[in-house]
């Protein structure tokens, strides 16, 4: 049997994203205790001096703005937890010589020539990142996040271009969406 790529799941990279979610959160919580601190003071000081309409609508801003940016903050944390109990161990998909094997979370296989598309889809903004998509005769036959692989695009763009004998190659043009 020839060798194979191998695109493994790992959990590494979304237990990264959900450390970071959780320091943002925490970071969310103690910048609101400190801002709700700077308005009480400010209002005690200069409450006085300023019309009560003022103040009200201040005030009526920073909650609406501290309570966006906190569901923002806790949206974020469930979504990194939620993915990465998705991640089960294994692999994701294999290319080799005839074609791609997808694993998981489908299982499809598709040979090269009628391998249509190999490409990054979706966005990153504040998810889990684009997946890696795999397309044939122009339909999408499975799709992984390209964050839950041990692998990264480059690999898998030069795995596909050599096993393909250049046929096929990872289109990476989604990441250009990315930021």
């Amino acid at each position: 049997m020839p060798e194979r790529f191998a695109a493994g799941l790992t959990p590494l990279p979304t237990a990264a994203r959900v450390t970071r979610a959780r320091g943002a959160l925490r970071w969310r919580i103690i910048s609101t205790f400190i801002s709700a601190a700077i308005f009480g003071a400010f209002w005690w000081f200069f409450g006085r001096e300023m019309s009560q309409g003022w103040l009200i609508g201040i005030g009526i801003l920073w909650l609406a703005s501290t309570v966006f940016w906190l569901v923002v903050s806790i949206v974020g944390l469930s979504n990194a937890k939620r993915d990465l109990g998705r991640i089960p161990e294994g692999v994701a998909f294999y290319l080799d010589n005839t074609g791609v094997e997808f694993a998981w979370p489908t299982q499809a296989a598709v040979a090269w020539d009628d391998v249509s598309a190999l490409k990054l889809i979706g966005r990153s903004v504040g998810s889990r990142g684009p997946d890696v998509g795999l397309f044939s005769q122009g339909k999408e036959v499975a799709r992984v996040p390209l964050s839950f692989l041990d692998a990264t695009a480059e690999v898998i763009d030069s795995a596909a271009r050599a096993y393909s004998l250049g046929k096929a190659s990872l289109d990476v043009s989604a990441l250009n969406r990315v930021v």
